[in-house]
């Protein structure tokens, strides 16, 4: 069965990365807890049995499993593999960087080493970079075939987890996953109050199209601009009494009526990550 984000409404899509994010950004909680809460909750939703962040040495062409989750005897956790009898040197190999196989025999990986070595029928992985360098790779897979073809949203989804991963990986060198819980993790962890705030910015599409404008180099936007992309009816209201207040209050955003322009706000980098995520995803969920 499919990821319920690749069947649900754009409410419900919604819906379920909140829940995710409530998970990856959750305070007080080390990033290596998260990403096993993670693998928990997604392996049910991907309908795959395993899931596992790897570290890939290139030079002694192995494998190493750093965080698994399953009972699959071969994927636990520091153990070491040829990468040559993995799936995982294909996915670093393909031009995308990301490999889905729904059904191993059917799809003419019978008499691949790893079919034969891990009896993988399924397999979800894509490639996890550090500084634009190899670091590994984050995986879900099943010793039982899909019953539904994995597809590209479904890519998409765990493309949008390797970001997040990259990002703990870069931010805390590694050491909050690879190793035990540290103080650093506790300075640097998301109050639940804005983990709420975020939420709530995101909650209409007004808003989430207001964000959207001012990603990447576009520190402002018009709001002549804005009221053309927004839909519906009482569309200027909505914008200067509604939408522009709120997450000014929140201090993602800050906009002059005079000038008639908004501006990243102080506190656009918390917001920030979800957004793009969203935007990479599904185009914002505009829909």
């Amino acid at each position: 069965m499919a990821h319920s984000i690749c069947t649900s409404e754009a409410s419900g899509k919604l819906a379920c990365f909140q829940r995710l994010w409530r998970t990856l950004l959750t305070p007080d909680i080390d990033p290596r807890t998260r990403l096993e809460r993670l693998f928990e909750h997604e392996t049910a939703e991907f309908d795959l049995e395993y899931a596992f962040l790897s570290n890939i040495d290139l030079e002694n062409q192995t494998e190493r499993f750093e965080v698994a989750h399953g009972t699959h005897e071969s994927l636990q956790p520091d153990t070491i593999v040829p990468l040559s009898e993995t799936y995982c040197r294909k996915t670093i190999a393909d031009p995308e960087g990301t490999l889905a196989i729904s059904d191993a025999p059917a799809e003419g990986w019978g008499d691949d080493p790893a079919y034969e070595t891990f009896g993988l029928r399924s397999y979800l992985g894509t490639t996890v970079s550090v500084d634009e360098e190899l670091y590994g790779t984050l995986c879900f897979a099943s010793t039982a075939s899909r019953e539904d073809p994995i597809v590209d949203e479904e890519k998409a989804i765990i493309e949008m987890h390797c970001r997040w991963v990259e990002y703990v990986l870069t931010v805390w060198d590694g050491a909050s996953i690879r190793g035990p819980y540290t103080n650093t993790i506790q300075e640097s962890a998301v109050s639940k109050a804005a983990i709420d705030s975020v939420m709530d910015a995101l909650g209409t599409r007004t808003r989430r199209e207001i964000l959207l404008s001012l990603l990447g180099d576009a520190d402002e936007v018009s709001l002549a601009t804005l009221e053309r992309r927004a839909d519906g009816k009482n569309v200027r209201l909505r914008l200067h009494h509604v939408a522009l207040p709120k997450l000014a209050s929140a201090g993602y955003i800050e906009w002059n009526s005079d000038s008639g322009t908004v501006f990243k706000g102080p506190r656009f980098s918390q917001v920030e990550p979800l957004v793009r995520s969203l935007k990479e995803y599904h185009g914002g969920f505009t829909g």
